[in-house]
């Protein structure tokens, strides 16, 4: 009955295909191990190929003999059995340490081996779990939908969880019936560990409450995940309509802020905390996001709050920024500009960069005589990019092998002290560099011999900018 409900499951969420290879996370609990026997009950039906990927914890004396168990348990059932163990141990955060450390194994042996799928045991006693963990930790609703059936993992590859519909009852009856040999692991009964707390004093009281306290569970979680898609599809277009991306800096329309409900304003600075981490690592919480929802409320033409110890916002008229501090030792964020496709600037009197499409380029008739620096890019290459001067670390790949400090660069080139502050470095969002100008690009954003070009990085001067000059960020 239980190997028909998990068929159904994996069917209805198309979990798994015909001729996909799928790596089975087991550590000899009965949860992983009922799901390899499934899995494996499953394999000719379907037509999947199962591998079986473990680790061991080096966490309790049985860790050597479970490792052991299972490489003799899928010699003798002819499956690849791949291992690894943790034997730099930390002595804070083990849970969660451990946790990557399974994961980023994981994640080596599917691209090694080439396997699609990773599949793990995790089940609804599991969802229960982790929604009220996260809830009592974070109180985010898009972080307490829990776990989801199945997500992507890396590049062209997804993880599932075909017993997600399925209780820890029904695990252990099922491991009894079918005479699953497993291992007790005894640390799930301590309780100096939060999620042991839940599992064992929380959530036997909810069970007790209302028989069908896991299935509501897994419907919530369901329910938030159907939100979070329509949510994160509104999220973009309001931050594409308010936000200008800068060079370490988000600049923000307030005029358009207030067109939006109080609602709309606050997911609308979820999503801008979601691209600040992913851009530059920085978070923003939910406390912080409210405080500044009851700053611009007040409307006050100027204020500023400091997020952490490099980032801050600063609210200047009609305009809020979410920006590096500014100092007097962080000269570089101040003469720095964003460039789009089918941009124009003038960076001095004497400078002049653009980009366009092959076919559409456009220049002001004076500096047609100036000296050209010019590259072909293709239509790979990371718009828009940002134009600033040199930083101290600053790299670039020449070649598949190099990455050279911009330093080294100049030295190996023998440029002129004086002329290396006048160099231009092109990076991307990400601060990646791309090129130096008027000299290099990167080896990364040149097109192949057989690539198609599709844009023109255009760069145009007349003579080495004199220290003082003004007129930098002009647009054409």
């Amino acid at each position: 009955m239980l190997t028909w409900q998990v068929e159904k499951f994996i069917k209805e969420k198309e979990l798994l295909q015909e001729n996909e290879r799928v790596l089975v996370g087991v550590s000899t609990g009965v949860d992983s191990m009922v799901l390899l026997h499934i899995l494996e009950t499953l394999q000719k039906k379907i037509g999947f190929d199962i591998g079986v990927a473990h680790v061991n914890h080096k966490l309790r004396t049985a860790s050597d003999e479970e490792e052991i168990y299972l490489k003799n348990y899928c010699q003798k059932h002819n499956l690849p059995f791949y291992s690894t163990r943790w034997e730099d141990v930390p002595t804070t955060g083990v849970e969660e340490k451990a946790r990557l450390f399974r994961y980023n194994f994981f994640k080596e042996t599917m691209t090694t081996q080439n396997y699609q799928v990773l599949a793990t045991a995790h089940h609804k006693d599991d969802q229960i779990e982790t929604m009220i963990m996260k809830m009592v930790r974070e109180g985010n609703l898009f972080s307490a939908k829990g776990i989801v059936a199945d997500q992507s993992f890396g590049t062209n590859k997804k993880l599932v969880r075909p017993l997600l519909q399925i209780t820890k009852e029904e695990i252990l009856n099922y491991s009894k019936n079918e005479g699953i040999f497993y291992f007790e692991d005894q640390t799930n009964a301590l309780l100096d560990v939060q999620r042991n707390r839940i599992r064992h004093q929380v959530i036997p009281f909810l069970k007790e409450e209302n028989s069908q306290t896991l299935s509501h569970f897994q419907q919530l979680s369901e329910q938030i995940n159907a939100a979070e898609k329509i949510i994160t599809e509104e999220q973009k277009k309001w931050y594409q309509a308010l936000v200008q991306e800068k060079y370490y800096a988000f600049e923000i329309d307030v005029d358009k802020y207030f067109t939006f409900s109080q609602t709309q304003q606050f997911f609308f600075l979820q999503e801008l905390a979601k691209k600040a981490r992913q851009y530059y690592d920085m978070t923003l919480s939910t406390k912080q996001i409210e405080q500044v929802m009851t700053l611009l409320s007040k409307e006050k033409a100027h204020w500023g709050i400091d997020i952490d110890q490099q980032w801050q916002f600063q609210k200047s008229y009609n305009r809020l920024f979410l920006c590096l501090k500014q100092s007097s030792e962080n000269d570089e964020a101040k003469q720095s500009f964003k460039l789009n496709l089918g941009e124009s600037m003038f960076l001095s009197k004497n400078e002049w960069v653009g980009i366009f499409p092959e076919d559409k380029l456009e220049m002001p008739e004076e500096v047609n005589s100036w000296l050209e620096y010019r590259q072909s890019l293709g239509e790979e290459f990371p718009f828009p990019i940002i134009l600033r001067k040199r930083q101290a670390g600053d790299r670039i790949q020449l070649n598949e092998q190099l990455h050279k400090k911009l330093s080294r660069f100049f030295i190996d080139k023998k440029i002129p002290q004086d002329l290396r502050s006048q160099t231009w470095i092109v990076t991307d969002l990400r601060g990646n560099v791309l090129a130096l100008l008027p000299y290099v690009f990167s080896y990364l954003c040149i097109p192949k011999e057989t690539a198609k070009i599709h844009y023109v990085l255009l760069y145009k001067y007349r003579k080495p900018k004199l220290e003082g000059e003004a007129d930098a960020g002009k647009r054409y």
